[in-house]
Parts: structure tokens; sequence; C-alpha cells
């Protein structure tokens, strides 16, 4: 994990030297010719984790659709609301228009650099693949079928087609195998690597994630077999970027809760609950104003969507609030979880129990907190629950949907995946939380032949992505 150090300016090019051409008189020398790639990978980084760790309703809603977190006075979101922010098609706007055309544009430059060559070349270009990767598999999660094939054309083209989107979690995970393959063949990773704010540049720890990635999506799919293979083992460490301290690169939590004076987040009682019930240590750090007890403290939360006196509950903990906390696109208690259930589906209890068990340990560690007797709580513990005659869908999410307190959009899609925890009623929806955005206004005024299409013409965000069975 590396502090993020983002370009805030471009960069100035001074010609030198005698010129070749008379049209070089024509130039701007205190112009860019181009934006260096370095800068577009960063800036593409560092847009990607700020997507997934914004608490902003204007930007993205999972903390709330998680029901970790419910709202003080303006609840439309925590009740499910999207059109009134244009907050689906400001996920267009974050991951297509900013993280994925500075993509692309930095491909195109890689590979037209005389000077990047040979595995030096596939190094640097599997660092931007996998990036990309990692946007379509958010951009699949949250809608389903989304533009992929002809998705980088969308500057020239307003109107691109839709991909059927289980089709594009098979080309992303070949094109996780071929990232692998070219990380591995011993290339540098060059001016592009030491622009990376996430593992420095490591092709190794970029290759591995790669691997857990697919791992993810694998299991999401159900095929066990795929996912066992791209199990990254050892070599695996969280995926995470250190924000600043100062304006414009802090974390966007820190915007939100602190910055921006405003007081809109509390516990929502969902989580508050079951954390409460198996006297979860991590309250304390998850959470402030928390109650004086044993084991960090009782969280006080509010009905999910009924709104409540910020004073009155339990609020996001000061972790949170500083504004160079980490932003986390995987972690290692993400990847035990998935190991747990990879062997629990193949039969292995005694594996996946081991698994599960070192993703609580290792999702406390994170917090600063010792899981060593929250594991043995009769509610926790994997081998009481499985006496108990719980299911390991239940086992497996109810933790995994808590380890993932700080990633809220896995934390979604954990509750969708395993339909645990029983999410509550939201006050005013009426509903338990939906299961996908559905698309823009914008979009169907800009590209309405195609993504009337979409999804087999079912646009209800209460339908199912196609890997939620």
């Amino acid at each position: 994990m590396k502090k993020v150090l983002i370009y805030t300016g471009l960069a100035v090019f001074i010609l030198s030297g005698c010129t070749k051409d008379i049209t070089d008189f024509n130039k701007n020398p205190k112009a860019p010719e181009e934006v260096p790639a370095a800068m577009l990978y960063a800036n593409a980084q560092k847009d990607l984790v700020y997507y997934m760790s914004s608490p902003n309703v204007n930007v993205n809603t999972f903390r709330l659709w998680s029901q970790h977190w419910t709202q003080t006075t303006y609840t439309d979101e925590s009740n499910y609301e999207l059109t009134e922010r244009n907050i689906n098609g400001g996920v267009y706007d974050r991951l297509y228009a900013n993280v994925l055309r500075d993509l692309s544009e930095a491909r195109a430059i890689i590979g037209k650099d005389e000077l990047v060559t040979g595995n030096d070349e596939k190094a640097q270009l599997a660092l931007i693949t996998i990036i990309e990767c990692y946007a379509y598999h958010v951009l699949v999660d949250i809608f389903n079928d989304v533009p992929y094939t002809d998705a980088i054309q969308l500057l020239d083209n307003l109107a691109p087609g839709y991909d059927d989107a289980a089709t594009i979690y098979s080309s992303v995970m070949s094109d996780l195998d071929g990232a692998i393959a070219d990380l591995n063949a011993g290339g540098g990773t060059g001016e592009l690597g030491a622009s990376d704010n996430i593992y420095g540049g490591s092709a190794s720890s970029w290759a591995a994630f790669a691997g857990a990635l697919k791992m993810k999506m694998a299991v999401r799919t159900g095929d066990m077999a795929a996912a066992a293979a791209a199990d990254p083992g050892a070599g695996f460490s969280s995926a995470m970027m250190t924000f600043e301290g100062s304006a414009p690169n802090t974390n966007p939590l820190w915007e939100a809760l602190v910055q921006s004076g405003r007081t809109d987040y509390i516990a929502s009682s969902t989580f508050g609950d079951i954390l409460n019930d198996r006297m979860d240590p991590r309250r304390g750090m998850f959470f402030k104003n928390v109650g004086d007890s044993i084991d960090g403290g009782k969280i006080t939360g509010n009905p999910h969507g009924s709104g409540g006196a910020y004073p009155l509950y339990s609020q996001p903990g000061a972790m949170l609030e500083d504004p160079t906390h980490p932003g986390q696109l995987m972690t290692t208690a993400e990847v035990e979880f998935l190991r747990a259930h990879i062997d629990a589906t193949n039969g292995d209890d005694a594996a996946a129990a081991t698994h599960y068990h070192a993703g609580i340990m290792a999702s406390c560690s994170d917090w600063g907190v010792d899981g060593s007797t929250y594991i043995m709580h009769p509610m926790v513990n994997a081998d009481s629950l499985l006496a108990a005659g719980t299911s390991w869908n239940e086992i497996i999410g109810t933790q995994k949907w808590i380890a993932m307190y700080d990633n809220s959009f896995e934390a979604w899609s954990t509750w969708r995946f395993y339909d645990y925890p029983m999410m509550a009623v939201a006050a005013e929806a009426g509903t338990t939380p939906p299961t996908r955005y559905n698309y823009s206004v914008d979009e169907y005024s800009i590209n309405n032949d195609n993504v009337s299409g979409a999804n087999g013409g079912n646009d209800d965000k209460y339908g199912k992505v196609f890997w939620d069975n």
C-alpha cells in the first residue's frame, strides 16, 4: 500500500534542439502535447478508489443499501431512491468517463511509445488491464448488462451497445489470465509502476491481486474449480490506497463526515443489532458514541430509513474521520472468506472453518482489535454454528458482510450473493434493499434503443444480476 500522490496539473513539455520540420514552429512549446500515461493511470486508480470509498449519496449508496448506515434527516437514499440525484447516471460518469477513459488513453500512449517494448510493454499494459477488469466487474455487479465491446468509444459514440453480463464476466476473467501471464514474464512496470499508489509497481503483487479478483468472479459464477485455481496464495496482500492529509487527495469519508460539517449518517439498527448480539469487538472502531461496556461497546442503531437525531445514535467511527484513511479494492479478509466458500462448497468443512476464522481475524486486525475471543462466540464460531444446523451461506454471508464495513459495495454484493444476513424493511420504501441499480434517465434519453433491450428489457431495481440466484 502506497500513499496516494496524484498529479494535479498537466506536465509541460519543452521542445529543445533543432527543429526537423517547419511545422514545429507552429507548436506552442508551453502546451502539453500528450498527457503522460503514468499520470492517466494514477488518476484512474485514484478515481476508482475514491468511487469505491465515498459515502456521498451523490456518488454511491452502498453504505446505505448494505444497511450498515442510515440517514438522519434526508432519508431518500436509505429508502433506495436513485433518480433524484441521478446516482445511477453518476456511476457511468465516474467509471466510464473517468476511470476507463483514462486507462484507454494510457494504453494507447504506451502502445505507440517506441521506448517501451517487449515484456516491459506487456507488464505496463497488464497494470492497466487489471484496473479495467476491476471497473467492469463493478459495473456488471451494479447493473448487469452494460456497454463493454463499444465502451471505449463512448466519447465518439453516445449510443454504445449493451453486452450480456455473463459474457462480460467471462471475457474479464480471460483478460485477467492474460495480465497475470504478462506480469509473470519478467518485464518492468516502468513509469507506470512508479505512479502506482496501491502496490508501488510490484508486478508480483498485481498478479496476485488479479488472481484474487478472478477467484471472486469465479465464486460468483459458481465455478469452484476456476476459483481454486486462481487463488493467489500467500502472495496476496490487501489492495489499499492511503490518501493524503490535505485536499484534493483526502479520503472521501473525511470529506463527507468532517470537512462538510454535516451530520448525515448514523448506525443502522440492522448492523448494530447483529454486532451487539455477537459482542463484536470492532464496534468501538466502526462507530463512536457507543455504550460503555466490555468488548467494544454497544451500538445504538436507528431503524433503517426512518431518520433520527444524530446525537441519539452511534455515528461513523473516528478511524473513518482520518483524511489519510486508506481506501480499499480488496482485502486479505475478503480473500479468506472466498477460500472458505470454495472449501464449504466442496464439502471440506474443516478447511472452510479455518479460512472463515482467518477472515474474521484479518478483519479484526485491520481495525486494531483482537478477534481471538470473538471467534469462539457461539454465534460466530463455525463449528458451533454448524452443530446448531446453520448453513454455510448464513455463516459466511453474515461475517463477510460485517467485515466489508469499509467496502460497502462488496457488503451489498455479499448480501445479494448469500441472501444473508436478513435485511430490514426500510421505513418509507417498505422493502428490503434493491438488488441492482436501474439505468439512468439520461441513458434512456441518449441511448434508448440499446438500453431498452438490456437485461431482456427488465430494468427493475429489484431484478437480479446474472449471478444472483
